[in-house]
């Protein structure tokens, strides 16, 4: 016959029983850390892909301006070559740069131009309209 443990008191069963279930708590399972680690890859995707979009913003506004200053570049040049004239409309203006007329990136990208004074500039010049 196997001895019971009734030989062992009563609060010292009940210690070893307690101490046995928090050792069983201490540890994170495998599972639980895997569902961290793909709630956090679900954060970072989702601010990476905001991220992004700001980027792909930016980068078209920033190649509009490089856009207007080819524009500003071409107006100088004909200045200095016709007698401190600028060119007399945005048709011309247009034909000086390559491409012609000038590709804008942003779907409202567009710009103004003052022959009296040659003074160019970009309709869109915030990002988040990009």
């Amino acid at each position: 016959m196997i001895p019971c443990c009734r030989h062992i008191p009563e609060s010292k069963r009940r210690a070893e029983t307690a101490r046995g279930a928090a050792r069983d708590t201490r540890g994170v399972t495998l599972v639980e850390l895997m569902v961290v680690v793909a709630i956090l890859a679900i954060i970072t995707a989702i601010a990476m892909l905001a991220l992004w979009q700001n980027v792909q913003q930016k980068a078209r506004l920033a190649a509009d301006q490089g856009t207007v200053a080819a524009l500003r570049s071409a107006a100088a040049i004909y200045y200095g070559k016709h007698d401190g004239n600028f060119p007399p409309g945005k048709g011309l203006l247009n034909g000086l740069v390559n491409p012609s007329p000038p590709i804008f990136q942003c779907p409202s990208g567009d710009y103004t131009y003052d022959a009296t004074n040659g003074r160019i500039t970009l309709a869109v010049n915030d990002a988040d309209l990009c």
